[in-house]
């Protein structure tokens, strides 16, 4: 007896025996599919979730970008008065950016600032963004262009272009802002903070339009303005942190030297830290760790189903051999090479079930992914998106293995009960 032999008698059983074959396969094949489009969703959920963590953020922040840049006394000091660590003479900070590296497709200058926001008789404290609309355009514009499986935001784009268009000190609120303060489109409030001589000071502002914001918890405190705003309230000409938008995410780590060696060349007295998004993603890591041990729950589970599928099919082929198991050994094969032959049976299984799990997941992904399915808010968010499988094939590999390997193993489960048959006993069953 030799593998080559094996081999033959191995596929000969499993074609004699075709339709427990068949069912098995469909099983295993089924088991390979779900978890290729299990694998597909999480790579669909994790890009989704950094590609939002960058163009919108889960904060009043809004998004990281792919890189921020911000004064490195800003990170290891607490201020002693408002923007005493901000970043001042930014424009020509952005413009050296900008000449120096092409990968980088804008630079997106913000100033974080808090304080009071009345309408005369009531005042809520607020969470602002001091910002340069057309530059946060370019950061949606991204977000368009890289991530089509959500609905374009043309509510939020069209809010920028009205801020842009609006009088010097146009604000937009978020919803539960403006309810909260019975302002609407026009109405005019005032703004009250401290400048950086610790003074108060106050701007009086326009609505120029109401914001519905991603994360329904910040959206009672979210106000946006334009910097000039921001800058004309605190009294200063600085701003908090400088974002780059790259044209690819995959770039950033290939950009982050380039653009830190630039800014901080010698005799540069400013020391700026340049940071990439995912050193800024508290949100996205919590997510992504959470999302991992649900999905690899539901492997275990899948691949438990089949292994139990095939040693179902290898015992029921046990005993339903038990004749020609004793004729094998009275031809004088040992247990072993018997063994051996229900090994690669299963392996048999697995492969073909590799190949019409292959099918079943391309079928299943076309349908899903021209279906349209329009799947419900994140927790805490209110923006709904289409779902999406993707290929995934770096999972596939790690899927196939597995499959094999429990198709394969199931065939161990016979080599106990064939140590237990006696030649005369086998001969002679019924």
């Amino acid at each position: 007896m030799n593998h080559i032999k094996l081999v033959i008698i191995a596929s000969r059983n499993l074609k004699r025996n075709s339709r427990r074959t068949l069912i098995t396969v469909l099983v295993s094949s089924a088991g390979f599919a779900a978890l290729a489009i299990v694998g597909g969703y999480m790579d669909f959920t994790f890009f989704g979730l950094q590609e939002m963590t960058i163009c919108r953020g889960f904060s009043s922040s809004g998004g990281t970008g792919h890189i921020q840049i911000v004064r490195k006394e800003a990170l290891t000091k607490e201020e002693q008065y408002p923007m005493e660590f901000g970043i001042a003479d930014n424009d020509i900070l952005q413009e050296t950016i900008n000449n120096s590296n092409k990968d980088v497709k804008a630079t997106v200058p913000r100033i974080e600032f808090t304080g009071l926001i009345s309408n005369g008789e009531r005042a809520t404290s607020f969470l602002g963004m001091g910002v340069k609309p057309e530059k946060e355009i370019k950061l949606m514009n991204y977000w368009d262009d890289v991530y089509k499986n959500s609905k374009k935001n043309v509510f939020q784009e069209e809010m920028y272009k009205r801020l842009a268009m609006s009088p010097q000190n146009g604000v937009l609120l978020g919803e539960s802002m403006a309810k909260a303060l019975g302002a609407t489109v026009g109405s005019t409030l005032m703004l009250m903070g401290t400048t950086v001589d610790g003074a108060v000071n106050a701007v009086d502002v326009t609505v120029a339009g109401i914001i519905n914001n991603s994360m329904k918890t910040v959206d009672r405190y979210y106000l946006v303005t334009k910097i000039e705003t921001a800058q004309s309230l605190m009294q200063t000409d600085k701003v908090s942190k400088i974002l780059l938008v790259l044209d690819n995410t995959c770039k950033t780590d290939g950009v982050l030297p380039a653009v830190a060696s630039k800014i901080n060349r010698p005799g540069n007295n400013a020391g700026y830290s340049v940071i990439p998004w995912y050193q800024l993603a508290e949100y996205y890591h919590s997510v992504k760790d959470a999302y991992r041990i649900i999905f690899g729950f539901t492997g275990i589970i899948v691949v438990l189903i089949v292994f139990l599928s095939a040693a179902n099919t290898m015992l029921m082929s046990t005993m339903e051999r038990v004749r020609e198991i004793g004729t094998l050994k009275a031809m004088g094969i040992s247990n072993r090479w018997i063994s051996m032959m229900f090994l690669y049976e299963g392996l048999f299984i697995g492969v073909m079930s590799i190949v019409v799990g292959l099918l079943f997941k391309e079928i299943f992904t076309l349908i899903i992914n021209n279906a349209n399915f329009e799947m419900p808010p994140p927790p805490g968010m209110s923006s709904t998106y289409f779902l999406k499988i993707y290929p995934a094939f770096h999972f596939l590999p790690w899927i196939s293995l597995l499959l094999i390997f429990s198709t394969t193993c199931s065939g161990f489960l016979t080599l106990f009960k064939i140590r237990k048959l006696s030649i005369v006993n086998s001969l002679t069953h019924v």
